[in-house]
């Protein structure tokens, strides 16, 4: 009895005395979709996510991302994204200072791919603090990411942009094959007219 009642007392002022868990900041918005409907979108999204600070005191914020685990958590009709590395936020720790907010900017670098067309991706971008305490609250932001429908200048391989310089080639080659057909057509005439 006296070495549970030892126990008792050894737990009860562990609890007591170590640094208990502090929720200390919220996010906002909890969700956040990011839709592109003629192209894809590289680079800043001018999509963010606000981190505000409830504490009296300045915080150290990070973040990670993370394909939702388990994936039965994934909202209906939506798919882990393939590469976390297609998706980033600056900056990448910001410090805020007490009753104050800061704010991550989403980036995006997808490969304009057929593979990528019509896809409707759900990554979880994760909110923490500096770790200080024994249990560490984060905070998780679902992001759906929706890439434009199928068009055939993706579908052959290559964007407007990528088949430009292309024609641009076929164009020159095509002239200089002219260019040496006339010449050797007039050049063929003059040595038959000798």
């Amino acid at each position: 009895m006296k070495k549970i009642l030892s126990f008792i007392l050894i737990l009860f002022l562990f609890i007591l005395f170590f640094p208990s868990c502090k929720g200390g900041f919220n996010v906002d918005p909890r969700e956040l979709s990011i839709t592109m409907t003629d192209e894809f979108i590289k680079g800043n999204t001018l999509k963010k996510i606000l981190v505000f600070n409830d504490q009296n005191e300045n915080i150290n914020i990070s973040w990670y991302l993370d394909n939702p685990e388990p994936l039965s958590s994934i909202r209906p009709n939506r798919t882990a994204i393939p590469e976390l590395s297609w998706i980033d936020l600056e900056p990448k720790w910001q410090i805020i200072l007490p009753k104050g907010n800061a704010a991550f900017f989403i980036y995006l670098d997808i490969p304009k791919n057929k593979f990528n067309q019509d896809q409707n991706w759900e990554v979880w971008i994760t909110f923490k603090l500096e770790e200080k305490q024994f249990i560490n609250i984060e905070h998780a932001v679902r992001l759906y990411i929706d890439t434009p429908e199928k068009s055939n200048d993706i579908i052959s391989g290559a964007t407007t942009e990528e088949k430009t310089p292309i024609m641009l080639n076929e164009l020159l080659l095509l002239i200089i094959i002219l260019s040496i057909l006339v010449i050797v057509i007039i050049l063929f005439r003059k040595n038959k007219s000798k």
